[in-house]
């Protein structure tokens, strides 16, 4: 990493940062610190989500209190927020509540000494490492923190290169930052990531920085079809008249002789918001749908793809909504395409990964008409069960086992215990059972699960045939296909925390395959 001495303080009193990687914008914060408090307004495209954090300082550089409310990032910054939690960071614990006032009752979580909160992507909780590491003074200090969001404990490293650098090490990653004497950061990148945070109101001044971007902006996304295909690809909309919600979306259509009806697939995203191109900030490059939907043009069946709710050009509809409102969504897809005279109504068919792959089966059971359904990673278990494993494996690749693993386990549960009571999507799908809906569905099925994905495990394949087949469905097909991650992309090791190192992105040719010649064989 290259430093630049030279570059320009912004004023401590309100700062804007952008979080980049590549040309993609992965969040915006608005910073703004006094003696004894910092107030952050973090917008996180990769995310969806707004979160203001307040932040009550003690003169050691120690957080004392911290406040942080989540909303939607399309919800206005006084919005009621989805999420409301309260820190009060005491010398060896600290204490969680939800309701914010000073008689509510405290989940205590020990801590190993004094720790700051930790929020990822944001540059005030980084910055109060830096500021508390130079309190604590030495080129070399250990700072512990507790990750707001995941509940997790770890053990920050600061390394000061010179006066105005420095680095901060968490969990195998580093933060190279250009700090002020005090401590504020100026402008960081993570260069392992490809990610940088910049000084928004500098940046466009300092042309020679390694920071510096020609945009911050990212490019409007492209869903015409391409100037080889035999389809076109017109924009529509889909109005769920029972949600009052309009979805924007895609329609790619063969081309076919007048009067003639095609074959025709909605397709159903995972969790999180993404948009018709599942595409999300997090995984620059990444744009399965396209990538199916071109596949499928071409053997001579239409797609449908849409915007998730609040992304794109969709309405945003209400901040209760839950995985059963999404399969709503999704009913009023199919009943679009019925009403159209180019499509044929018999022979539809839904392809959903991930969340996706719950909601299929859930739309499936209660539409006999359906032709078929391919479930891309779809879990077998509920949300608490799949989150668990998660949790779990992501500990003991840090190295945690034994009573530290445990008691890093129940830490989490702990804090993903309140964010449930908050979030009524996170009740539905820790809730909702995956095998009992499977065992009421009768249409043809096609389950395509990679063999190194470590989101959804891949025993939960044949888990689920196993549901589909009890229920009396004789029509299930699996696919565990080896080297294949989560994101459908030949990766031998599948660790999400790696998806940015792959060296292509793109849908593997094997599961394109498979998906477009099973649903030939069902619909043409």
């Amino acid at each position: 990493m290259t430093h630049h001495s030279s570059a320009a303080v912004p004023d401590p009193a309100a700062r804007s940062f952008v979080v980049m990687r590549d040309a993609d914008t992965l969040a915006t914060e608005r910073i703004s610190r006094s003696a004894g408090r910092v107030d952050s307004d973090l917008v996180s495209n990769a995310q969806g989500v707004r979160i203001a954090t307040t932040m009550v300082l003690a003169p050691d550089g120690l957080v004392k209190r911290a406040e942080i409310a989540v909303r939607l990032a399309t919800e206005a910054p006084d919005a009621p927020p989805l999420q409301h939690v309260r820190l009060d960071f005491e010398p060896d614990a600290v204490l969680l509540r939800t309701d914010t006032s000073d008689a509510a009752p405290a989940q205590r979580i020990p801590l190993p000494g004094r720790a700051l909160p930790f929020l990822n992507l944001s540059v005030a909780t980084a910055e109060q490492i830096f500021v508390r590491a130079r309190t604590l003074g030495g080129d070399s200090v250990q700072v512990p923190i507790f990750s707001v969001m995941g509940g997790k404990i770890a053990m920050a490293a600061v390394r000061r290169l010179d006066s105005g650098s420095a680095v901060l090490s968490l969990e195998g990653v580093e933060l190279h930052a250009h700090v002020t004497p005090s401590g504020e950061i100026i402008d960081a990148e993570v260069s392992a990531q490809r990610v940088r945070f910049m000084s928004a109101e500098s940046s466009t001044d300092r042309a020679d920085s390694s920071f510096a971007t020609s945009s911050t902006k990212t490019p409007k996304p492209d869903y015409s079809a391409p100037s080889d295909a035999p389809y076109s690809a017109e924009d529509v909309r889909v109005t769920n008249a029972s949600a009052g919600v309009n979805l924007a979306g895609t329609l790619t259509m063969p081309h076919q002789a007048a009067g003639a009806r095609v074959p025709a697939v909605v397709m159903i995203t995972g969790s999180g918001p993404q948009d018709r191109d599942e595409a999300t900030p997090a995984i620059p490059g990444w744009r399965p749908f396209w990538q199916i939907a071109d596949a499928l043009g071409r053997r001579g069946i239409a797609v449908l793809r849409m915007d998730d709710r609040g992304v794109g050009a969709s309405d945003r509809g209400p901040a209760s909504a839950t995985s059963a409102d999404f399969a709503d969504d999704i009913r009023a897809a199919l009943a679009y395409l019925r009403a159209r005279d180019d499509i044929e109504p018999s022979r539809l068919a839904l392809i959903g990964h991930s969340e996706g792959g719950m909601i299929a089966p859930m739309v499936a059971e209660t539409d006999r008409a359906l032709h078929a359904i391919v479930l891309i990673a779809g879990p077998s278990r509920t949300g608490r069960a799949v989150s668990d494993q998660q949790v779990r494996a992501s500990l003991v690749a840090r190295g945690l086992s034994g009573a530290q693993l445990e008691s890093e386990i129940a830490t989490n549960d702990r804090l993903r215990d309140a964010q449930i009571d908050a979030s009524p999507w996170l009740r539905f799908w820790f809730a909702h059972d995956p095998i009992e809906t499977a065992k009421r569905v009768t249409q043809p099925v096609l389950i395509i699960q990679g063999a190194t994905d470590t989101q959804v495990s891949p025993d939960q394949a044949e888990e689920l045939a196993a549901a589909f087949r009890s229920g009396g469905n004789r029509q299930v097909t699996v696919r565990v296909l080896p080297e294949i991650n989560h994101l459908m992309v030949h990766d031998p090791n599948g660790s999400f925390a790696d998806y940015g190192k792959l060296a292509s992105l793109s849908v593997s040719p094997v599961v394109l395959n498979e998906i477009g010649e099973w649903l030939e064989g069902q619909l043409r």
